[in-house]
């Protein structure tokens, strides 16, 4: 029996995932459906930028734009672990946790959740930021760095956007000039020391997911 591709068996576990969040995941937390199928957007597009490595290709710049626009979805999930507090997971008298079954499904739902999400979306991160060096700069591969800390920061902004205006990629897609009014107003303090933060932890996942993926190649 043929073995799957690392590709496929990534695609083949975010479509069951969300599947299996679909009939398990009840409201308030239903969303979490929605949100994890926005988040293998960019990854499923990052495995189709791999077929058009030529920087005179239309549909690679196409697909990086794309890319670009739903990446911040990936890490996004992460955020969404705040909604946790609404279980209420501590005991009024004693502040110990509390055994609900429910709870912990939950729980676990939502933490495997974010993981994939923000895993998978790293990976696609550093391959899509090495697939852009090979073919603008293939004689300075290095600069992928460079790409993947700017693309980390875009993210950043564009997950303030989305938990704070509760703006989805969708939105720049169908109403741009809308769109653009609300980004007018989000160039604070607390927006910047929030991307900060963000895109410290996205640097971080990509620094510890390039040294796994070193190290299972030893």
């Amino acid at each position: 029996m043929p073995r799957l591709s690392y590709h496929n068996s990534e695609r083949l576990f975010m479509v069951l995932w969300i599947i299996v969040l679909f009939f398990t995941m009840k409201a308030p937390y239903n969303f979490m459906t929605f949100n994890v199928f926005l988040a293998a957007v960019p990854i499923e597009l990052g495995f189709q930028l791999r077929r058009f490595t030529d920087k005179r290709s239309l549909a690679f710049w196409g697909l990086l734009v794309l890319w670009l626009l739903f990446y911040p979805n990936a890490p996004y999930v992460m955020t969404d672990l705040f909604h946790l507090s609404w279980l209420h997971p501590h005991t009024a008298v004693s502040g110990l946790l509390r055994t609900d079954p429910h709870m912990w499904i939950t729980f676990c739902l939502m933490v495997t959740s974010a993981f994939a999400a923000a895993l998978f979306g790293t990976v696609s991160l550093l391959t899509v930021s090495r697939l852009l060096t090979m073919v603008t700069t293939p004689h300075h591969l290095g600069l992928r760095y460079l790409w993947i800390t700017l693309f980390t920061i875009c993210s950043s902004i564009g997950i303030y956007i989305g938990r704070f205006l509760r703006l989805h990629s969708f939105y720049l897609l169908m109403t741009p000039s809308w769109f653009f009014k609300q980004l007018m107003s989000i160039w604070k303090p607390q927006m910047w020391a929030f991307t900060l933060a963000m895109t410290f932890t996205q640097l971080l996942l990509a620094v510890l997911v390039h040294q796994i993926r070193r190290s299972a190649h030893e």
